[in-house]
């Protein structure tokens, strides 16, 4: 019998370190023995989680906050003793998309919907009509862009929607699948028939089961959070805790599978060094995922998994003296049409949504260039790029002085874009190995949701079928 269950997990992102946490946490709780190790091709941990702290900053080269109401990256912030440490965005930030060159604010109530410029009377109505809109009859997947437009309407869409989602997943929504960017949204529709009345449905079950177990009003969360340091903190608190290996710098370079060996995986790394492993999960990009599994599972899975599409961003963090700017923007955030001239997919009010990240007389925008559509922008030259969001900057905003500061973070290719039908692939993907490779599990954004908290609750839901396969061979302490 082996001494101890070995387990590698490739990729020291957050999907990765979760899996490891979670493992370790539950394995003790339930008496089993087993040893981690994390294999992480860069210096750094943190996948797309890049943070960097100088003379003041704190400065994001990736997702700056996460949200609070899928729980998971809240719950799990709590969990690992950061609660004093989050920060929620500040109540005063207003969201805009640019019209004609300039900001025009989103709508936020009734009232602002009425007078928004950013919708046609025409639109307008065709807003108010998503309650009597009839639900779809399939329940198969569709675009979300299909999705929103038989609900709200194209002008919203493409005026208000489209945007948006795009400066956030980088990608079309008319490509993109509701199930996996808004699941909850289609479900809402085939439960409720709408979107709006859906929403009412959940407040109104929550207040009565609130009431029903005694408990208090919860203390309401900001919308987004972060943590004061920047983001990183969650990632190295998370490898203090794993008390397994964690090996950075180092490259998987092959996999091998041998069922009669007593360890059946075995893992060659750029140090020379191999890990042999009972259990091996995968928290990489997909492409990652099916060049380690290239020769060793068959075609069809390697090309599934490299048929997910990703697109490539660069973040520009530029910083001015709050006295060279006549009129600082107050927003959260600016998203570009693609009717619209700029190359900018978006810029980030980075001061007014999180002012403690910068000195007092210090003022922040981050604009991110790039996406499906201008890809190659993202590979520009540091000093074209630079040259190429000050004359923007210039434009939308009249801000003609010169930066402080300019930190740039490329992701090359960066977020993946899952199409129509991804969720159906992706469990056929996981029966092939579940057959062919027994004990290797996938796991990461570019399976089940690409935001932090989505990273988190798939790692989670790995963990538990890991640690329910194990349970009839695993050694209890």
């Amino acid at each position: 019998m082996n001494q101890y269950t070995e387990i590698v997990i490739v990729g020291g992102g957050i999907s990765g370190l979760a899996a490891a946490y979670y493992l370790e946490r539950t394995a003790r709780k339930q008496g089993l023995t087993i040893h981690t190790t994390i294999v992480e091709k860069e210096a750094q941990l943190g996948g797309k989680i890049a943070t960097q702290r100088q003379d003041g900053f704190v400065f994001e080269g990736g997702p700056e906050s996460f949200v609070t109401r899928k729980p998971e990256a809240w719950e799990l912030c709590q969990e690992l003793g950061l609660q004093e440490r989050l920060v929620g965005t500040t109540s005063s930030g207003k969201n805009y998309v640019l019209r004609h060159g300039r900001p025009a604010i989103v709508p936020s109530g009734p009232g602002s919907f009425l007078a928004t410029p950013l919708l046609s009377p025409g639109g307008k109505l065709r807003l108010l009509k998503e309650p009597f809109v009839k639900p779809r009859s399939e329940t198969s997947d569709e675009s979300l862009g299909s999705f929103l437009r038989r609900r709200l309407g194209d002008e919203m869409v493409d005026n208000i929607v489209k945007p948006a989602i795009g400066s956030v997943y980088l990608g079309d929504v008319d490509e993109m699948s509701v199930q996996v960017s808004f699941g909850r949204f289609a479900e809402m529709e085939q439960q409720h028939g709408s979107v709006v009345k859906g929403m009412v449905a959940l407040m109104k079950e929550k207040s009565a089961a609130r009431k029903a177990s005694g408990e208090p009003r919860p203390a309401k969360k900001p919308a987004f959070a972060t943590l004061q340091g920047g983001l990183i903190e969650l990632v190295n608190t998370l490898a203090e805790r794993i008390q397994g290996e964690i090996l950075r710098g180092t490259a998987v370079t092959t996999l091998e599978h041998n069922p009669a060996q007593t360890k059946p995986y075995a893992l060659m790394l750029s140090s020379g060094r191999m890990l042999r492993a009972d259990v091996v999960v995968l928290a990489t990009p997909t492409f990652v995922m099916a060049d380690l599994l290239d020769g060793v599972v068959e075609t069809a899975v390697i090309e599934q998994l490299r048929a997910i599409p990703y697109n490539p961003v660069t973040t520009v963090n530029v910083a001015f003296n709050r006295r060279d700017i006549a009129d600082p923007f107050d927003g959260f955030g600016v998203v570009v049409p693609e009717s619209e001239s700029s190359q900018l997919l978006a810029i980030e009010g980075m001061s007014a949504k999180f002012p403690h990240r910068a000195p007092d007389d210090q003022f922040v925008l981050r604009a991110f260039v790039g996406g499906q559509n201008q890809p190659d922008l993202a590979e520009l030259p540091d000093n074209e790029l630079i040259d190429l969001v000050r004359r923007e900057l210039a434009t939308i905003f009249d801000i003609t002085a010169e930066p402080t500061q300019v930190h740039i973070q490329r992701w090359l290719p960066a977020n993946p874009q899952p199409p129509v039908g991804h969720l159906a692939m992706v469990a056929q993907v996981e029966r092939t190995l579940a057959r062919q490779l027994p004990m290797l599990y996938l796991t990461g954004a570019g399976l089940r949701g690409q935001g932090i908290p989505d990273c988190i609750r798939q790692s989670r839901d790995v963990v538990a079928h890991i640690l329910a396969d194990l349970q009839p061979t695993a050694v209890h302490a």
